[in-house]
């Protein structure tokens, strides 16, 4: 069901109730009052003072009487500075709250979300209600506030006022109406346009961020593109600037109709106060108080109108962030299928067929291959012939198209993705490393320390680590408060390779691990990888076609799919497409060895 006004914001009141924090009613009833005691007393403070001036009244009478007024307004005053801060505590706790829901919702939605552009421009349109205590999410829970406020006050100055001239309150409500008519008009126009205001404000933000990165700097000197982009910096801002007087020449507009009506209202109002003054009616105290009740009314019932529209706006902020996680598809708690993975995977894939969210094209079209278990294979061809594909399909990040993936003899689709996750060590192509210290890096948060020691030294690392200050203690990447060192990219990837050693899963799969290190490097680190697989079902993808010999098997893909299967002595014979890249990637690779000797 999709989400309306009235049903966000009984969503956000349940939030309350779910967060054990049902004394923010009472916090809000409580603060209303006291609040809205405010205004009223202020108006009350003139009276009491022409009061003085034109009644001799006794002196003890008047103190006393300004006492009452400051000791209640301070008393006001000082319990509305508590419970606000307690309600402000309250609906920041409620948006962290939200802020968890949206980070379990990210992890536990199906990976073909996480690489789905739609889905991430949503994510982010969505969780702008939440990013901030300044809209959407947690600036309903203000507005509401405010509102209750307004409205104690509004009507306590509808008794004062009414008591004087029903009219008086009539005539300021229908300012007040007419106010939130030109509001919500001006509110509409800015959805309206809010749009064209955002894309013409994210050009002209990229084009000031890139001319002052200095990550362009020698791009912008090298190629001479000053003046071209200072041209289209200014382009963009004038652009982003008739975007905003728009708006604002709206504003002005509706606000000079909104202007014209205050003036119709004071004037009434000013106008029957003055005429009952002139006719003894009333005193000239009872003037003051009256005059001070419209003015401090009105500013009230405006305050309210544009706490109401702004209440609606960060509803309708909120309304996307709703639909949004109701509408997330997440991953399903299935069945474990309850086997020993660790003594050995078989995968075979059958009659598979694939294509990325969004797209049309197929990236693997009707393959069929089989992994037995504590096999070696080596995926290697073409760049684009689907190779990491093929490896998010192992891991259970996508799901087959057409076609199935069995794990052990078992559809993969029918086991819990989580609980076979656990048991795939994987390095791809794309990794990070965390602000984190080097040894949480590899084993997470509970790590054992001499585990996870050992796998950084098998990689290669222990010197460099152990060269550093604090060792293998030390802290990767500066965050705010705390100094950390980067690494180089070779570096990175060796302590992305001890993480999935670390892990120690039955099935390793190894996209590209050795992109980033030199041909010396990269043979150590197979060799080791040899002996720390044994047992298990590992899968190698490489460029380098001559670091996969050791294999028990190699599949050779390209655009068209797998053409060639068979251990490397098999292939080369073969003397196919795979022993054509394998002799042109050995005469480059010994070409670059020659000229590396001659330098």
């Amino acid at each position: 069901m999709k989400y309306g006004l009235w049903k966000t914001f009984i969503t956000q009141i349940k939030r309350i109730n779910e967060a054990k924090l049902s004394g923010t009613y009472l916090l809000y009833f409580v603060n209303a009052i006291v609040s809205g005691l405010i205004p009223v007393i202020s108006v009350f403070f003139i009276k009491i003072i022409v009061d003085e001036i034109t009644i001799s009244n006794s002196i003890e009478q008047f103190i006393w009487k300004m006492l009452i007024l400051i000791l209640l307004s301070a008393l006001c005053l000082v319990l509305k500075s508590i419970f606000e801060g307690i309600l402000a505590g309250n609906f920041f706790t409620l948006r962290q709250k939200e802020f968890e829901r949206v980070i379990r919702l990210y992890y536990s939605t199906k990976y073909d979300n996480i690489e789905d552009s739609l889905f991430q421009d949503t994510m982010e349109s969505a969780t702008k209600a939440v990013d901030g205590d300044d809209r959407g999410f947690q600036k309903t829970y203000t507005n509401f506030k405010l509102i209750l406020n307004s409205l104690f006050s509004i009507i306590l100055f509808s008794i004062i006022l009414a008591n004087f001239h029903i009219a008086l309150v009539f005539v300021c409500l229908f300012s007040t109406i007419i106010s939130i008519i030109i509001n919500k008009k001006i509110a509409d126009y800015h959805k309206k346009r809010q749009k064209d205001l955002g894309h013409a404000y994210r050009q002209k933000q990229y084009y000031n961020q890139t001319t002052s990165d200095f990550a362009y700097g020698k791009d912008i000197r090298i190629f001479s593109l000053k003046e071209f982009i200072m041209k289209k910096y200014q382009d963009k801002s004038l652009s982003y600037i008739k975007v905003l007087s728009d708006l604002l020449n709206k504003e002005f507009k509706y606000g000079l109709f909104g202007l014209i009506t205050l003036l119709i209202q004071d004037s009434v109002a000013y106008i029957l106060v003055i005429y009952s003054a002139i006719q003894k009616q009333i005193t000239l105290s009872e003037v003051t108080l009256y005059i001070s009740s419209i003015v401090t009314f009105t500013t009230i019932l405006r305050t309210l109108s544009d706490n109401m529209i702004d209440l609606i706006k960060n509803l309708k902020l909120t309304i996307g962030y709703f639909d949004f996680l109701d509408s997330t598809n997440l991953e399903e708690k299935l069945a474990f299928y309850n086997a020993d993975y660790h003594e050995g995977v078989s995968i075979e894939f059958r009659n598979v067929w694939f294509k990325y969210p969004n797209t049309e094209k197929y990236v693997l079209k009707d393959l069929n291959f089989k992994i037995n278990a504590k096999e070696k294979i080596a995926i290697v061809g073409t760049n684009g012939a689907g190779k990491t594909t093929i490896v998010k399909l192992i891991c259970g990040l996508f799901e087959p198209t057409r076609g199935q993936i069995f794990i052990n003899g078992i559809d993969l689709k029918t086991l819990d993705k989580k609980d076979y996750q656990k048991l795939i060590s994987t390095v791809f192509q794309d990794y990070d490393i965390y602000a984190l210290s080097i040894l949480e890096n590899v084993g997470g948060i509970k790590y054992d320390r001499q585990k996870a020691i050992s796998c950084i030294e098998n990689v290669g690392l222990k010197e460099t680590i152990e060269s550093l200050p604090k060792g293998y203690d030390t802290n990767l990447l500066k965050v705010i408060d705390e100094q950390g060192i980067d690494l180089s990219g070779g570096q990175k990837q060796k302590l992305a390779i001890a993480r999935a050693l670390y892990k120690n899963g039955g099935i390793v799969i190894l996209d590209e691990p050795t992109s980033a290190l030199d041909a010396l490097a990269e043979a150590s680190i197979y060799q080791q990888f040899a002996g720390l697989v044994e047992n298990k079902t590992a899968i190698y993808i490489s460029h380098r076609l001559s670091s996969t010999k050791f294999c028990d098997r190699i599949l050779f893909f390209n655009q068209n799919g797998l053409q060639e299967e068979g251990s490397h002595e098999d292939l080369m014979n073969q003397k196919q497409e795979y022993y054509h890249m394998f002799m042109v990637q050995g005469k480059y690779y010994q070409e670059r060895e020659d000229e590396d000797e001659n330098n």
